[in-house]
Parts: structure tokens; C-alpha cells; sequence
């Protein structure tokens, strides 16, 4: 074990003493700028306690020369540990102050951001919790968004919508982790999460809230948000479920949303519909009965996810019908793919042919047109991988399409449609 210790310095006239521990491991792209974050806070005595887990790619070496420049308030150790919740109880344990900041080694605090804690927990010491404004970050520091944050009045059931509390932004009296308890350990990524229901299940009216923006919430390919998605969805459901009585389906359905999002370029799955069919199997145990029944209908009659394919997706709405603009994606891997057929009915209500313009990776484009109303087939030669995997990307647009409440005056569907589409092939010869 490594590690740079040093002991808190309270004066003798009482200011407030906050502690930040941060949970690390092979962030050294990020954590000097997290770390300087918190040290050029003011407004109280301050310690900075990292709990690394043991980082090979130079987060030591970072780790230790900013204790050097640190003026005693940073100690940090490096040793294996069980993942983030267990570093971050370890920390907290070690915590010497009055007050407790938890921040990602990858995430960054506001400036005034540990002075504005101080002032507002100053002046309502009924609160043992405080959160604020957050923002998503990129690995730039450039602002994505603000972070979806809602006030400690909003009902215990708006989590079932998403979490809205940053988690870069909360603070704790210590007196709460005896009352709260901590993470739980068990969780690999909703710890956090678990954490505000279970906090403010047992006691809302003392969690207070600081009207400024506080924090900066990285959001990068590496980090837990992004990296471990379906573990987030999973464990979300199932704390869901333990505080709310069960989680809502759109969870299943916006994690299904992402993943055809970019399939078959993104995350590397074989067989999507497999996939999602086991996925659906170890989330259905958190619905309700209602829920359970919709999910059947939902994987029965969605068309994006009973006509995908292993290696070949088409954009479509869920009903079947492609819309006036699409994108198909093929991917070669072990089989080298010749050829991607769709089979679709041409049943516009508008009059004319159904005209398909394709434009292929290369910036060359073919046109397709369908005189005749219903079956059709549109194939498409893949071009000439030099190695595999390969992927492509072809552009769909249709001319000929219609909107349905222009020609039922009892809908008011104003999408606009070409074709609908029945199946996806893809031929090796």
C-alpha cells in the first residue's frame, strides 16, 4: 500500500472543516484537474482524501506530486480495493471533517463551489444533506448540457423519471453516514442512486438544496455512465423496485432505444434480439404486473427489434414503416457479406411510385423506384471489404411518401412515410 497521510488542522475559532474523498483508478487523464478543483476552494479548512485502486498509468506519481504542492491538505493511499462504493466508504471512514464532499476523479468542482456549502448549511442547520446545480462535461471541460436537477421537494416517485441529483454537487453533515449508513457495497454502479432514495425515503425534509451551479459531471467513453450501461440500467430498475414497489418499463425501452441507436457499429453484441430477450428476462422480476404484460407485447410487436438482424439494422418506426429518411448499417465479420436485401410493400396512399434513393459509403448514389403498389425487393452490393471487421453505412431517402392525416381524416399521425418494410437479408454470394 502507498499512501501520503497528514491530519486535519482545526483552529482554535471554530470554522467549518469539510472533507472531499475521491474514488480513483486509471484516471490520470483527469484527476490533476479534479484535484485542483478542490484545492483552490475556500470559505473552510479543507482535506482532500483520494482513495486510489491501485492505478497503473501514472495516477501515483500525479497522486504524489500534488501532496507535495498541497499544503498538508491532501492525503491519498493506493491499494486494491472492491470497486468505487467500497473506495469511497473507506474514504468517508477516514474523513475528519465536519461536513463530506464526494467527488469522481474524474468530475470537477465550481469555483466557490465548498463556500456556498458552508454559508447554506451555516444557516439551516436542520439539513444534514445539500445538493446544487450540476452540469455534463466532456474531456475538455466543454459543457454538454445542464444536468436534470430537481428541487428536494419532488416527490419520492419522480426517481422512477431518472436520478436528478448530481452526484459531484452533494454534501453531507458527517452525523448522516451514522444515520444513513453508506454505500452499499453490492451495487457496481447505482450506489449512488440507491443512496438519495434510501436518504430521502428515511428523511426528506432534511435534505436542503444550494441555488447555484456547483459541479461539472464528465461524461467520457471510460467512465461509468457510459461504459457499464447495461449494468446501470439493470441495478436502477432493481432500486427502483426496493424503494418504489416496482420500476417503470421506459427504462427497458430507452436502454433499447440506445442500443439500436448505432447497432451493429457500437457495442460488439452478436445477436441483438437474443440479447435483449435475456436482458428483458433479468429486469421483468422489477415490474409490475401491468409492466410485465406490456413487455410481452412490446418484444411481439416492435418492428425495429423483430426484423433486426445479427450484423444489419434498418431505422425504421416501431410499426414497420421507414421514414422519409433512414440509415441502414451492415457489418462484416466472420462471413464476408455480398449483398443486403430489404423486402418491403409499397402501400403509400400517395399517388405515384415509390422512388428509394441509396447513397452508398463511397458518396455514389442509385435510385430505386417501385411502380407498382405492394411487394418489392431492394437490393444492395456491399462494397469490397479490405479487412474485417468491416462496416458500412448506407443513407436512405424516399420521394413518394405520405402523411397519413393528410389522407384519413381520422388520424392525426403527421409522420411521413415511404414504405413499410418486412424483412432484412444478407446474402454472403
Amino acid at each position: 500500500m502507498k499512501e501520503g497521510t497528514v491530519t486535519i488542522q482545526k483552529s482554535a475559532s471554530r470554522q467549518a472543516t469539510v472533507s472531499v474523498v475521491m474514488p480513483s483508478l486509471n484516471q490520470a487523464t483527469f484527476i490533476e484537474r479534479s484535484i485542483r478543483s478542490v484545492l483552490t476552494q475556500s470559505g473552510a479548512l479543507l482535506e482532500l482524501i483520494v482513495m486510489d485502486g491501485g492505478s497503473t498509468d501514472g495516477t501515483q506519481a500525479i497522486l504524489s506530486r500534488l501532496a507535495q504542492e498541497s499544503d498538508g491538505r491532501l492525503r491519498w493511499q493506493s491499494e486494491a480495493d472492491c470497486g468505487p462504493a467500497h473506495a469511497v466508504n473507506k474514504a468517508m471512514a477516514m474523513a475528519q471533517g465536519d461536513v463530506i464532499g464526494w467527488l469522481n476523479a474524474d468530475d470537477i468542482y465550481m469555483p466557490g463551489a465548498l463556500e456556498r456549502v458552508v454559508q447554506t448549511l451555516d444557516a439551516h442547520p436542520e439539513w444534514l444533506m445539500v445538493y446544487g446545480h450540476g452540469q455534463r462535461i466532456d474531456e475538455c471541460d466543454q459543457v454538454i448540457g445542464d444536468y436534470p436537477t430537481r428541487l428536494p421537494d419532488t416527490p419520492l416517485q419522480a426517481f422512477a423519471d431518472g436520478c436528478f441529483i448530481c452526484q459531484p454537487t452533494v454534501f453531507l453533515r458527517k452525523d448522516a453516514l451514522n444515520r444513513y449508513g453508506r454505500l452499499t457495497e453490492s451495487l457496481e454502479t447505482a450506489f449512488d442512486f440507491e443512496w438519495w432514495l434510501r436518504i430521502f425515503s428515511q428523511q426528506h425534509e432534511a435534505i436542503g438544496f444550494v441555488d447555484a451551479l456547483q459541479a461539472g459531471s464528465r461524461l467520457h467513453n471510460a467512465c461509468i455512465t457510459l461504459n457499464q450501461r447495461e449494468t446501470v440500467i439493470r441495478e436502477g430498475m432493481q432500486v427502483l423496485a426496493q424503494y418504489l414497489g416496482a420500476s417503470p418499463l421506459h427504462w427497458f425501452k430507452t436502454y433499447t432505444d440506445e442500443i439500436l441507436a448505432d447497432y451493429p457499429h457500437g457495442r460488439q453484441i452478436k445477436n441483438i434480439k437474443a440479447y435483449l430477450n435475456k436482458f428483458a428476462r433479468s429486469i421483468s422480476g422489477y415490474l409490475s404486473d401491468a409492466d410485465k404484460q406490456e413487455l410481452r407485447n412490446y418484444q411481439q410487436t416492435d418492428a425495429r427489434i423483430n426484423l433486426v438482424i445479427p450484423d444489419a439494422y434498418l431505422e425504421i418506426y416501431s410499426d414497420g414503416w421507414l421514414p422519409v429518411r433512414s440509415t441502414l448499417r451492415v457489418r462484416s465479420r466472420k462471413r464476408r457479406w455480398q449483398r443486403v436485401e430489404l423486402r418491403g410493400r409499397h402501400v403509400s396512399k400517395a399517388d405515384g411510385p415509390l422512388q428509394l434513393k441509396v447513397y452508398l459509403p463511397d458518396g455514389k448514389k442509385g435510385v430505386h423506384k417501385i411502380e407498382k403498389k405492394g411487394p418489392f425487393s431492394l437490393q444492395i452490393d456491399l462494397p469490397v471489404a479490405a479487412e474485417r471487421p468491416a462496416y458500412w453505412t448506407f443513407v436512405i431517402e424516399a420521394d413518394g411518401c405520405f402523411i397519413p392525416r393528410e389522407h384519413d381524416p381520422g388520424s392525426d399521425d403527421s409522420r411521413e412515410l415511404a414504405c413499410l418494410i418486412d424483412a432484412i437479408r444478407l446474402y454472403a454470394k
